[in-house]
This record gives structure tokens, sequence and C-alpha cells, in this order.
């Protein structure tokens, strides 16, 4: 429950500074271009009046002032929707992690760990390991044969 709050606190604060750079920013667009202030209520009468006494679209420059006028709530949803889903915290640890990156590429090249790719071996190689082992390992010499012949001997003589 109380993550769903944080959440909720989250998502109204980042609507809210959203809000108000996009109204900033789209304000300022609309003046730029057309001349139209969004926050006076002179510019919304002056497309009233223009409407009203039967204006028509006749440029390429009315046709995008339409379409910017339109859009502009659909382009502050999606950008609502993309700051949301931003993860902030790998914004904040950005410098450290460049950081770290830096300090890896400048000096983990030629460092003395084994990466192994590709463990899996197949039975044929396991049984040419072996034959390899049986190969090198030195025959029992013939003293300890004898030795043990020997004992052998003496133990089956004292037992009867």
């Amino acid at each position: 429950m109380l993550r769903k709050i944080f959440r909720l606190i989250r998502n109204l604060l980042i609507g809210a500074l959203w809000t108000y750079v996009f109204l900033f920013l789209i304000s300022m667009a609309f003046l730029l271009i057309w001349n139209f202030n969004f926050f006076s209520a002179r510019s919304w009468q002056t497309i009233t009046a223009f409407w009203q006494a039967g204006g028509t679209i006749k440029t390429g420059s009315d046709y995008v002032f339409l379409l910017a006028l339109i859009s502009v709530p659909f382009i502050w949803i999606w950008g609502l929707g993309r700051l949301i889903r931003v993860n902030y915290l790998n914004i904040l640890l950005w410098p450290v992690m460049a950081y770290n990156r830096r300090i890896i590429n400048k000096y983990g090249h030629e460092s003395g760990r084994i990466i192994l790719k590709n463990l899996k071996s197949s039975q044929e190689q396991i049984e040419a390991v072996k034959q390899k082992l049986e190969s090198i390992q030195p025959g029992k010499p013939r003293e300890v044969h004898n030795i043990r012949d020997e004992i052998q001997k003496k133990l089956e003589s004292s037992q009867k």
C-alpha cells in the first residue's frame, strides 16, 4: 500500500513538472512561429473570430498550425508516459557509472582474468584425455611385485 502511495506521489510530481516544462516550450514555439500566445485570451478570440467569420484554411502554414493545436494534448500524454517509465536512479548514478566504465577501460584490459566461454565437451574428448592419463602413469616396478609375493608367501607359511 505504501509503495502505491509513493508511486502516485512520484507520478503526480513528474506530471506537474512535465506539464510546466511542456506548456512553456509549446508557448514559446507557438509564439516564435505563429505569433500565437497560448495563454492569452486575445489570441484565442482572434482564432474564434476568424472561424466565425467563415475563415478558411488555405496555406500550408495554416494546416501546420491547426495540426499543431490538435496534437498538443497527444504529445503531452506521450511525453508523460515516457517520463513515468524512466528510471531516475540510473540518471542520478550516471556519473558514477561513466567513471567506472572509464576506469575499467583504462586499467582492466590487461587483467589476469580467464574467461571460459564454452565448457561443453564431447564424450570422445573425455575418452582421449583418459587414454593420455593412463599412458602417462608409470607402471609398477618389479620390485614391488616381488616384495608383495614374498610377504604373501610368508603369511601363508605362518598360517600353516
